[in-house]
């Protein structure tokens, strides 16, 4: 069988670089070159679902509660992805455990299936001004449309559903809304942007560095309604020509820190 990625028996998604007569050559999560026994094909991929960070090296921000980020992205994004494969997409996650994967080799992922999209899903850090709406944040990728209507899908669509909840303090930028974050060369400051040529949005749900909002997401009510929000933009996205709201046209300018090496990667078991 041909296959561009499978999904090996320990459930970790990996990219199919050869068919062996006896397995697969794949990518493994930091990039290395492996080879397994078997593996379920994963077939054409309509949507990558990347939960941001991963694994001891890439907890990225921690609440005052004590949930990591990498934690809570991967919840909303185990269940975006349920959503969307109910709904009869097809999905794939760059990630289904708290095990580290570099930038570089999720975007390629994405690259290596022929995604229509890729959604990052990332919770924000440090706080920022206190305001009575939500301070959701969606990057977009430089000077690309289709990235940026994407991204006002995801905004417009999470922002509601976040509203939802009465009674709540959010943070927020002055500058929040779907909006381009370039570096100081003029580039996508963020590699999960800048990287694959993959349709790709990275979103900032809510601020787990905020208390309110970090007690907020251990509830399950906050993983459905996230992850639901994400979906119908998804959808709209793919099936229909609407468009969402809050673009800002003014970039940020920001130089983040660089992301996690493969140096200080450690596959985890794949066969």
């Amino acid at each position: 069988m041909n296959a561009d990625a499978v999904v090996t028996r320990t459930g970790v998604p990996v990219a199919v670089v050869e068919q062996l007569p006896m397995g697969f050559l794949v990518t493994s999560p930091c990039g290395n070159p492996r080879t397994i026994r078997s593996g379920t094909p994963l077939g054409s991929i309509d949507v990558v679902v990347d939960p941001g960070h991963g694994g001891e090296p890439d907890p990225g921000a921690v609440g005052a509660n004590g949930l990591s980020e990498s934690e809570i992205n991967l919840r909303v994004s185990r269940e975006l992805a349920s959503i969307l494969t109910e709904r009869g997409f097809s999905v794939a996650l760059t990630r289904t455990a708290d095990y580290t994967s570099p930038l570089a080799v999720r975007a390629a992922f994405a690259d290596h299936v022929g995604a229509e999209m890729m959604i990052s899903i990332h919770h924000n850090a440090p706080t920022a001004n206190l305001t009575s709406t939500p301070g959701t944040e969606v990057f977009i990728q430089h000077a690309d449309p289709d990235s940026r209507r994407l991204g006002e899908l995801a905004y417009g669509f999470v922002f509601d559903a976040l509203s939802e909840f009465d009674g709540m303090t959010w943070s927020s930028a002055p500058d929040a809304g779907a909006i381009e974050v370039l570096n100081t060369r003029g580039m996508d400051a963020y590699g999960m942007l800048r990287t694959p040529a993959t349709v790709t949005v990275l979103v900032e749900l809510a601020y787990i560095s905020h208390w309110p909002e970090a007690e907020l997401m251990t509830s399950s009510r906050y993983v459905e309604i996230t992850a639901e929000a994400l979906a119908d933009a998804a959808v709209a996205y793919l099936e229909t020509e609407e468009t969402g709201r809050g673009y800002v046209a003014t970039p940020r300018v920001f130089n983040p820190q660089r992301g996690v090496s493969g140096s200080v990667c450690e596959d985890p078991l794949l066969d």
